[in-house]
């Protein structure tokens, strides 16, 4: 057998390598990020463009895993059977966690059905209607009129868009999977920009904007990533360090500057970038992305990014309750008037502190017993079915 060329060998060796444990140290410090912009917390976090800005992050999520789908399944999908499995195995490893903290916010409602009446339950962001969106999973589609129950699932139901689409083009229109992604990258940065005017788009045409950075991260796969080594040479770390740290001031300026105007759009290609230069893993920042804390970020990411609302809420429902008992000054409010977490510099770090360390706590407890259990009955249902099918094949 002749030996595979130089390149073919390098692609082999990404495969078998598994995981870039770099970009899911930057997927831990994304998922932070949404958590301190959702977070009503008062001070410099309020009022930092930056924080501000930092709803941008979803978008890395986006453009990573259309990087990191088309690292494993590329040569995976080949018939319409491996689409379907593929499908069945991402709908089980989002889904459970999804449906448990849908079920927590149900089971708070409730509580106050039952404890204030109709009235103070089950509306607005709360509805019947919003829970069935978010029950099928359609709720970035354009059929609401807001974010409802754990409103940072709409990316969720927006990456279900992405994956059924890459499937489809990978047992129909294999060869044209780069055109396509590149056809699809400006179509939908387009209509967002017509339609909405920035990237901040959610349940509106927040299938769109996933779109938009899943392309990205599949060209990079692709186009840019396919024939380079998974790690740089030792003696280019120095120049890899360097990359690295323009790559972080690049997207720091980018989310302090440009979150909110048009130019938002431009996001994927930004986080296409900063994928791409430490995908490498060659400068001392991917090093420190890979240490046991950041992993722990990046493993139980997932867990952070659905668990942080529900830990939000119920931190409100504290403040709440001690401004009625005590009525100490723990809050501030905002020029809009929405209520803020902490009357001073301090207590609002504290409050913040106190919400990020509440949600890892919950996302460790959710990764171990909802995430892990929903990966393995996936796996189980998958070996399942192919036992059955090798039973019925004729001998």
């Amino acid at each position: 057998m002749a030996h595979a060329p130089k390149a073919d060998q390098s692609s082999r060796r990404q495969s078998e390598a598994g995981r870039f444990e770099a970009l899911d140290g930057w997927r831990g410090i994304c998922a932070l990020l949404v958590v301190c912009f959702h977070a009503p917390v008062g001070g410099y976090v309020h009022a930092s463009a930056f924080f501000q800005g930092a709803f941008l992050f979803v978008d890395f999520f986006f453009v990573l895993s259309g990087f990191v789908i088309t690292h494993a399944f590329y040569d995976r999908l080949r018939s319409g059977r491996d689409a379907r499995r593929f499908l069945l195995a991402r709908l089980f490893r989002v889904y459970p966690l999804h449906l448990f903290m849908l079920a927590l916010f149900v089971g708070y409602e409730a509580f106050l059905y039952l404890t204030r009446g109709s009235e103070a339950a089950f509306q607005e962001g709360a509805s019947p209607v919003g829970l069935l969106h978010n029950l099928l999973m359609t709720h970035s589609l354009g059929v609401l009129d807001g974010l409802t129950w754990n409103y940072p699932s709409w990316s969720i139901s927006a990456e279900l868009v992405a994956y059924t689409l890459f499937a489809l083009a990978m047992i129909g229109a294999r060869r044209r999977l780069v055109p396509l992604a590149a056809m699809t990258i400006p179509v939908a940065l387009a209509a967002i920009l017509w339609l909405d005017g920035t990237i901040d788009t959610t349940f509106h045409l927040g299938w769109l904007r996933c779109l938009a950075g899943f392309s990205v991260g599949v060209l990079i796969r692709r186009l840019l990533w396919v024939d380079a080594p998974l790690q740089a040479l030792p003696g280019d770390r120095a120049v890899w360090t360097a990359a690295e740290i323009a790559v972080v001031g690049l997207v720091i300026v980018f989310v302090h500057g440009f979150a909110l105007s048009g130019l938002s759009l431009a996001a994927p290609l930004v986080f296409g970038f900063a994928l791409y230069v430490f995908s490498h893993e060659g400068g001392w920042l991917s090093v420190g992305l890979k240490t046991r804390p950041i992993a722990f970020l990046g493993t139980v990411s997932y867990s952070i990014y659905m668990t942080h609302a529900f830990v939000i809420s119920r931190a409100e429902n504290v403040v709440t309750v001690l401004l009625g008992k005590t009525g100490w000054t723990i809050v501030s409010y905002a020029a809009d008037g929405k209520r803020l977490m902490g009357a001073s510099e301090a207590q609002s770090l504290a409050a913040l502190g106190a919400i990020v360390a509440a949600t890892l706590v919950a996302s460790a407890l959710t990764f171990r017993f909802v995430e892990m259990p929903g990966i393995a009955a996936g796996r189980a249902l998958l070996r399942g079915a192919s036992s059955r099918r090798l039973v019925k094949r004729p001998v």
